[in-house]
């Protein structure tokens, strides 16, 4: 089932989220300005293509990188600059580096957290550290199913918004999202979801969300699901399925957030009665 025929449950409600030891100086010959993003310090330009490398999964978690002095001559850098930019994504958590080995491509950390508290998936993943993005965004105007209708039945709605969003972590992507909302509330452009949903509806409109009513199954990647989130086709997702109501426990947005389970992981902290 895609995302877009995936209804709301009834009553509108939930039933109860990868080469010459070089002396030169620091200078970038022909193809490695190629290689190397500009206006940056120089090890950081050597730290963002290397970065790239691992985000495009050419070198993949658990590969051993080249050596300084293979680095450094593929950059057209010195060692101390290789050295700088590999001590800086050691930090990061990208490269771990084994004495008298090599230095090596870390294992992906899944992003954890706990279901108790709502914050929007942006602060989420920059809670841990990483980089939030959106790589792919399609928006759409359309006519609400007799669900919608009724979980937006306070806003008197005649269309609503389809959103579809892929977020990433470092360039990574761990979910696939898909959020209605009134047409009233809509953006007029992608360009206005450089923030969150949350951030932007609070922004923009004065709507807070303040609490959501959660749902949490299992899904499959569709065809083009598995395409923006580097996964094969049918591979299980987990799905939170949520309606959030604002300050004034009006609902204002339904989403269903497609998880990929070895990037993203949840806690429940559970009492005994």
């Amino acid at each position: 089932m895609s995302c877009a025929e995936d209804k709301i449950p009834n009553q509108g409600l939930p039933s109860s989220m990868r080469s010459k030891k070089s002396m030169a100086p620091d200078t970038l010959g022909e193809n490695s300005a190629k290689a190397l993003p500009a206006r940056l310090p120089l090890p950081r330009q050597v730290a963002s293509a290397i970065r790239s490398r691992i985000i495009s999964r050419e070198w993949e978690p658990g590969d051993q990188i080249p050596s300084e002095d293979e680095l450094a001559k593929l950059f057209a850098v010195s060692r101390a600059t290789v050295r700088e930019a590999v001590s800086l994504l050691s930090v990061q958590g990208y490269l771990i580096k084994k004495r008298g080995i090599g230095t090596f491509v870390a294992q992906a950390q899944a992003i954890s957290g706990g279901l108790e508290s709502l914050i929007s998936i942006t602060e989420w993943i920059e809670r841990h550290g990483y980089q939030a993005g959106t790589s792919y965004i399609d928006m759409k105007t359309r006519v609400p199913t007799s669900n919608e209708r009724t979980l937006f039945q306070a806003w008197d709605l005649e269309e609503v918004m389809e959103i579809h969003r892929v977020r990433t972590a470092n360039g990574v992507p761990v979910l696939y999202c898909v959020d209605v909302m009134p047409k009233v509330f809509a953006p007029e452009n992608p360009g206005q979801l450089d923030e969150s949903l949350f951030q932007y509806l609070e922004r923009k409109w004065g709507q807070v969300v303040i609490f959501a009513q959660t749902e949490i199954d299992v899904s499959q990647a569709t065809r083009a699901m598995a395409h923006h989130l580097q996964v094969a086709q049918d591979t299980p997702l987990l799905r939170l399925r949520q309606a959030h109501f604002n300050q004034k426990s009006l609902p204002i947005l339904w989403s269903q957030d497609h998880f990929v389970t070895d990037r993203f992981r949840f806690e429940v902290m559970r009492h005994r009665q």
